[in-house]
């Protein structure tokens, strides 16, 4: 009986194969687990409040509690409440005229600090030191500078331009100005960093060619570079236009809405009304509201103005 020969092992050349990992399969709360530390703060901070200010605004509740339902009571005694016109005419006024100064002087100084010249490392740490001061603390300083004795005043008759002081926060023509030129020079700084981020992505090569072309450095910058940054641009002034409308501090730390009401702001009169000195929190509630109309409105028109530039 013949035994049949064993089969040859055959060899084979490299590493023996390796078994792919198996993934492992978490479970679909996992994943919230995570995110969950921040959804209650966002809960409790910005979702919770934005709802109960939604329900009070259709009751009388104070303050100090209690209310009933009052349907649209606020929102009628709101329209034909002058006062509240009244502010926001002045916090228009106030966006009308700080919203264009903020966006053309931030690009002016962006384009002048992205420039190579002399002295620009200096400059930079100078022109951004406002961004840094928060807005209480930038208020009371100019406080004092645009007092009657203040340095504005010093300056002002030290060079002999006026021979009595200027009345920066006490007149009423002059006190709104005054608190916009505050905005303006704390708001340059933070859209100045914006736009000059913006500038620094800006392709060379085209600019480059226009001055072989033999096209002075203005043209070069106003219809090579800032075409580029018309995106930014226009983001600069939303944020702009949506942080004077709901411009607070300046207007309660310098002037406390004086003289008169001469300076008091949507947010100013719904402080007044719902905090102090008044308590009335479902009519500063309505107020509120309104704002957050008013907020939502202009994002659209700017957003609807820059998606007509960009087709």
């Amino acid at each position: 009986m013949t035994l049949a020969a064993p089969a040859a092992t055959v060899a084979t050349d490299g590493p023996p194969p390796t078994r792919r990992p198996r993934i492992r399969r978490h479970r679909w709360f996992v994943p919230l687990a995570f995110i969950a530390p921040t959804l209650a703060i966002q809960a409790t901070f910005l979702f919770l409040p934005l709802i109960n200010t939604f329900v009070l605004a259709f009751t009388n509740a104070s303050t100090i509690g209690g209310g009933t339902f009052v349907g649209l009571s606020n929102f009628t005694t709101l329209a034909s409440d002058g006062a509240f016109w009244a502010a926001v005419g002045r916090t228009f006024l106030y966006m009308a005229v700080a919203v264009p100064a903020i966006t053309v002087i931030s690009l002016s100084v962006a384009v002048l600090v992205n420039t190579s010249v002399r002295g620009a490392s200096i400059v930079r740490p100078i022109l951004f030191s406002p961004l840094v001061m928060p807005m209480a603390v930038v208020a009371v300083v100019f406080q004092y500078v645009l007092s009657s004795d203040g340095l504005a005043n010093q300056l002002l008759q030290g060079l002999r331009i006026t021979t009595a002081p200027v009345p920066f926060l006490n007149d009423s023509d002059l006190a709104l100005f005054s608190l916009m030129s505050v905005t303006v020079w704390k708001g340059c700084a933070l859209y100045t960093l914006i736009l000059l981020a913006a500038l620094q992505n800006v392709s060379r090569d085209l600019d480059e060619a226009a001055q072989l072309d033999g096209a002075s450095w203005w043209k070069r910058t106003l219809r090579v570079t800032l075409p580029q940054v018309q995106g930014t641009t226009t983001l600069v002034a939303i944020l702009a236009a949506i942080a004077t409308l709901r411009v607070f501090t300046e207007p309660f730390v310098m002037t406390g809405g004086g003289p008169g009401s001469s300076t008091e702001t949507i947010v100013l009169y719904l402080f007044q009304r719902g905090i102090n000195p008044g308590t009335d929190a479902g009519y500063a509630s309505a107020v509120s509201l309104v704002l957050f109309v008013f907020v939502l409105a202009v994002a659209a028109v700017s957003w609807l103005v820059s998606r007509r530039d960009r087709a």
